[in-house]
């Protein structure tokens, strides 16, 4: 499997291109067979970077699961930001801890070692390429964030994307007739990437010390995707220049679907300094010109897989074949239309002409017992049940240590009901608050159902945990896990009493005693008794 001198093998070489000589002393180029020719890759090189360009289904990323999985085996960690859920086996292989990234986030707004209007500039370009802002849009986005910042320094609150939606309609508030519609279309965009993804932040120091794999689908637009890879690069990126100068890689960051950045920055920021401190990047595209041209220009390996877009083709053929002779560009390009599935045209910058490349194929199978677990943990899910579930396809020791692993990488979360027909331990996934308030408010959704009452969990702070609808009537329903301040409970009481007609408050057994004597009006409702709530709702509306 591995070669001398820290090579691995990912393929077999079919064929290099070369040339014959021919009458009166003439030659041009052709592609000649290569016999028992593996096709390997240094793990030690100084330049780590490798873009993969191709089609959709012509291997991609069967190639990249190889050299990621091979790469890993002969020492090296990967990071994949994984857009399709498509690298679940490869994570097993590697032995990756799975993130989810709608509950696993990157808060934008940390300063990082800038300073407020370096990061308030560099956040404003970023929006500004991801969401085609223009420039007066730009400078008012620019303002707001520039305010958030006072204001939670002021108040001694770490910024982050709500932060900066609260300002926003703040400003829309006190806006002049020209200003209002531009912070309601900013408004908007940020609605996007309003969520727990984008407020706080995964721990980098750990994330590269060992191998990750980050499961993108759960952010379901483009620009959240497109976001969230620039600034977790970005976060790669200042970690990076902590580190020791090194000559050997230790860790790749794959990218698939790269395009999603464009010519962005901080691509070329990686790709030129990354292999002093031992990062590269492995990006795939389905078209080179994609990508960012000094991730392009910097990597020591281009692998190109068949393409049939003429302006394409004619690109990357001029591109490996280095723009000079026309019979080399002839015969690039005659290549890479000739490419079948599974087979690509490499360019080294260690050779002097490109190969033909078979690599070899990545058999295991494309899932994961952590993902499952993850999916499983989504709306909160009971142990007895979530073995029953993955028992029917993963052995018990295996899920017991991925669970473990999980609770210990902040991806699922657990908390034990002590007594009540929902008595026993409960995980989800990525709570957006404590794990004992968000199961318990996901137990209280499903145990309406059950009443077969319509209701919905809410569980923001713009709104209560739960609406329940029953007799024409919208009501209000919060779990009190007993933790916060008792005047902060009465502010957040006081409000939903003006817009909701009943306020039902289900509370810790614990300190069900506090809440009934704060709010003798109200009813309040142990855990364990979670039936009155549906009694409740159920009686008349008052006359």
């Amino acid at each position: 499997m591995f070669q001398k001198n820290n090579s691995v093998r990912v393929g077999k070489v079919v064929c290099r291109l070369g040339f014959n000589v021919f009458g009166f002393g003439g030659f041009r180029f052709r592609w000649n067979r290569a016999y028992l020719s593996g096709f390997c890759i240094n793990s030690k090189r100084m330049n780590p970077h490798i873009t993969v360009v191709g089609e959709s289904g012509v291997g991609k990323s069967n190639a990249i699961k190889i050299i990621v999985e091979r790469l890993c085996q002969n020492g090296a960690n990967a990071i994949i930001l994984d857009p399709h859920n498509e690298y679940l086996g490869a994570a097993e292989a590697i032995s990756a801890g799975i993130y989810d990234a709608a509950y696993n986030g990157i808060n934008i707004f940390d300063l990082d070692g800038m300073s407020e209007r370096e990061k308030a500039s560099e956040l404003s370009s970023m929006f500004r390429r991801n969401f085609r802002l223009g420039d007066v849009q730009t400078y008012l986005l620019y303002r707001c964030i520039m305010n958030m910042y006072s204001y939670c320094g002021q108040q001694g609150k770490s910024p982050n994307i709500h932060g900066l939606a609260q300002t926003i309609r703040v400003f829309k508030a006190n806006a002049k007739p020209g200003e209002k519609g531009i912070l309601e279309s900013l408004e908007r965009r940020m609605s996007v990437i309003e969520t727990a993804s984008f407020a706080k932040t995964v721990n980098i120091d750990n994330i590269i010390k060992s191998s990750s794999l980050f499961l993108l689908s759960g952010l379901h637009t483009a620009e959240a995707q497109a976001i969230y890879l620039e600034g977790f690069l970005r976060k790669v990126y200042a970690k990076m220049l902590t580190l020791e100068k090194t000559g050997h890689p230790f860790l790749y960051v794959v990218i698939d679907e790269a395009e999603k950045l464009g010519d962005n920055p901080i691509l070329g920021k990686i790709a030129a300094e990354g292999r002093k401190y031992g990062i590269g990047i492995i990006a795939a595209a389905q078209r080179s010109k994609s990508v960012d041209k000094d991730l392009r220009n910097n990597s020591s390996l281009v692998v190109s897989f068949y393409q049939r877009e003429p302006e394409e083709l004619n690109y990357i053929s001029n591109f490996i074949s280095g723009g000079n002779e026309l019979g080399r560009f002839t015969e690039v390009k005659k290549g890479l239309r000739g490419l079948q599935k599974g087979y690509a045209m490499v360019v080294d910058s260690g050779q002097k002409e490109p190969f033909i490349v078979h690599f070899d194929r990545f058999e295991r199978e494309n899932k994961s017992a952590n993902f499952s677990i993850i999916q499983l943990c989504r709306p909160g899910i009971r142990r007895q049940e979530l073995y029953a579930t993955l028992l029917k396809s993963f052995d018990e020791h295996e899920i017991s240590n991925n669970i473990d692993q999980l609770l210990a990488n902040g991806s699922v979360a657990s908390y034990m009901i002590e007594k009540g027909m929902y008595a026993g331990t409960w995980y989800m996934s990525g709570p957006r608050n404590s794990a004992e308030h968000d199961i318990c408010v996901s137990i209280i959704n499903r145990h309406l159902g059950t009443w077969k009452i319509y209701n919905k969990i809410y569980n923001s702070s713009y709104g209560p945990d739960v609406i329940a609808f029953a007799s024409g009537r919208k009501i209000a329903i919060e779990y009190e896990t007993g933790m916060k301040n008792i005047n902060d409970t009465k502010e957040m009481l006081n409000k939903r009493l003006l817009y909701y007609p009943m306020v039902i408050v289900v509370v810790n057994d614990r300190f069900h005693g506090v809440y009934s004597e704060s709010f003798p009006t109200l009813n309040i409702v142990k855990f364990s008794e979670i039936d009155d709530v549906c009694k409740t709702i159920r009686m008349p509306a008052a006359a």
